[in-house]
């Protein structure tokens, strides 16, 4: 399994338990991210800690993402982006649209 979710309260935390997201991963991160929002979550957190390198349509999936939790009224974030991970977000200016939060606890508080 490639991506995990754990439900926490109002919040599910969506984990990519690979170093590379590619893309591959799109049916797991969609199934995780529907049931965590059949549960009436408020948030949900996706947690990159483990990823070195994103491509194009790992980008895709997360604006996919912030457009699907958004559109069921829930809040959408990122924690634990590598510095190597950040410097692609922001290239492409996408840190401007996404709330990006150092670590996992930082995205609950």
């Amino acid at each position: 399994m490639r991506v995990s979710a754990q439900v926490e309260n109002k919040y599910s935390v969506i984990k990519f338990e690979v170093d590379q997201v590619l893309g591959y991963e799109a049916q797991e991160f969609q199934d995780a991210l529907l049931d965590s929002l059949e549960q009436k979550v408020n948030c949900i957190i996706v947690d990159l800690s483990s990823v070195k390198y994103i491509s194009s349509w790992g980008i895709g999936m997360l604006i996919h993402g912030l457009a699907t939790t958004t559109n069921r009224g829930s809040n959408f974030k990122i924690a634990g982006l590598a510095d190597k991970v950040m410097e692609v977000f922001q290239k492409v200016k996408i840190d401007t649209v996404l709330n990006i939060y150092k670590t996992v606890e930082l995205a609950k508080a």
